[in-house]
Parts: structure tokens; C-alpha cells; sequence
């Protein structure tokens, strides 16, 4: 501490001095006049006099290009540049979301697996369901509900079949 103080309070502190900081989950008490602030998963924290500055890096769904058959990930978005097959994960829990970019005129088939169902628009598939597009430019924004154990479609563009 860098504050001077002569007086009598509880513990000899300033009665300006903060014993303990709340946060969103939880109460950090300060260790030997020390708080230590890290940044998490996608943050930084840096200091400079009285300043904390926590930033967190936002940057959206991780993208990447596929051109074989592959198994999704949650929050991540796929650049289709070949046919193949996307199979969804299992497991999942409300509000995952997987999105797919057909990038070429091939077949690219979505295919959901764990008993899960696929939905688009009002057409919903059985158990393990598949949707197919050929038509490039072609996308499909899929979350998931887990009440339902579906993968609802709250994006598209272009035709994905019907037949499901």
C-alpha cells in the first residue's frame, strides 16, 4: 500500500481501503496487500497506475476449410470445397451451434448422429437424420435444443433436400 494513514479502525486500515472485491462468481480477498487479476479463456488484463483493463478478444466462430468427409465441432463454422459428409457431434447441449458454407457444386451432406434429429424449416428428420445440398453458395446455421434433441436450422440459403 502506498497510502500513509494514522488513525484507529478495525484492522488499522483507511476505512477507504476495499477488504474484499466481488465478482460475477464469486469474492476475492487480497493476500498480503495483493490482488492478482488473470485474464480467462479469450482475455487479457493489463495494469498501469489505478487502471485495471480486462479485454476479451471476441473474435466469433473459429472457420476453417474442409474437403473431406469430417466431424463437426460446436462453435465453429466449415468452408465445404469438396463433396464430403459433416457429421454433427453428439452430446451437445442447447444453444451449439455448427455452421456450413457449401463451397462447391458437389453433394454435401449434414448428418446428425447420437439419436438426434435435424430440422429445417418444418421439415424434421427421424433419429441420425441427413439433409443434402449440391448447389454452391449454398449454408445452413444449425443450433441445438436439447429438450427436443434436435438441430434446428435458424439460418439458410439455397435448397437442402427434403427427404430427411
Amino acid at each position: 500500500m502506498s497510502q500513509f494513514w494514522q488513525g484507529v479502525t478495525t484492522g488499522n486500515l483507511p476505512p477507504s481501503v476495499p477488504l474484499q472485491f466481488t465478482t460475477n462468481s464469486g469474492i476475492a480477498v487480497p493476500a498480503l496487500n495483493n490482488l492478482n487479476v488473470f485474464g480467462g479463456t479469450g482475455a487479457t488484463t493489463s495494469g498501469s497506475g489505478s487502471t485495471i483493463t480486462i479485454t476479451v478478444a471476441n473474435d466469433g466462430f473459429a472457420w476453417s476449410e474442409k474437403s473431406g468427409n469430417f466431424a463437426a465441432v460446436n462453435q465453429n463454422g466449415y468452408f465445404c470445397n469438396t463433396g464430403l459428409t459433416v457429421t454433427l457431434p453428439a452430446g451437445v447441449a442447447t444453444g451449439n451451434t455448427i455452421i456450413i458454407y457449401v463451397d462447391t457444386a458437389s453433394a454435401v451432406t449434414i448428418t446428425a448422429t447420437g439419436g438426434n434429429l435435424l430440422q429445417i424449416g418444418q421439415n424434421t428428420s427421424g433419429a441420425n437424420g441427413s439433409t443434402t445440398s449440391t448447389a454452391k453458395g449454398n449454408q445452413l446455421e444449425l443450433v441445438f435444443k436439447l429438450s427436443d434433441v434436435t438441430w434446428h436450422s435458424i439460418n439458410s440459403m439455397g435448397v437442402w433436400d427434403t427427404t430427411m
